[in-house]
């Protein structure tokens, strides 16, 4: 286990009666070589460790990952007054492991990847979306999994912040720095 997990486990712990401790920024490198920043949704961690997102395979950020899958995540915790930075390497999972996160997710949040394409203009169609069909996994739906080598922890918790990181080199190397 990642000598820094312990650090996220506790402090997801402080923040879970808030349903924005899963919100994490992810930033990527636009089509266009320019910076791009959203926010997502935490889902979990894959048996190795992987951080692991959702997103619909017809939004900009899939095709931007395609290009270039170098990521950094920015997770801040209000309650704790602490903030992690990820960096890392983002990858598709094509394996059986979609199904379990598919059947992981209410029937409202699966109706998601039946809208119209993320990003295109609007057009109310309430007709359509009650014929919308949950149970087969979705061709739009993808699985996102962060393989992490770099995390930097500010902690802000006193009038003097502390901070770390922690560097992976065949191992996890763990330094103090400054704020």
């Amino acid at each position: 286990m990642p000598p820094w997990l312990s650090q996220i486990n506790s402090a997801q712990r402080k923040e879970s009666k808030f349903d924005s401790y899963r919100w994490v920024q992810l930033a990527t490198i636009g089509i266009d070589n320019t910076p791009r920043v959203r926010t997502v949704v935490f889902r979990g961690w894959s048996e190795s460790y992987e951080m692991e997102i959702y997103t619909d395979k017809r939004s900009q950020k899939y095709y931007e990952l395609d290009l270039n899958n170098k990521v950094e995540i920015c997770w801040l915790f209000l309650k704790s007054k602490c903030q992690f930075r990820f960096r890392g390497t983002a990858s598709f999972d094509i394996t059986k492991a979609n199904q379990k996160h598919w059947d992981s997710l209410s029937e409202k949040s699966k109706c998601m990847w039946s809208w119209p394409c993320p990003g295109e203009l609007f057009v109310n169609q309430p007709e359509k979306a009650k014929k919308i069909r949950t149970d087969d996994l979705s061709d739009n739906f993808a699985l996102i999994k962060i393989d992490i080598n770099y995390v930097d922890q500010l902690i802000l918790n006193s009038s003097v912040h502390k901070r770390r990181k922690w560097i992976l080199n065949k191992e996890w190397k763990e330094e103090r720095i400054n704020p």
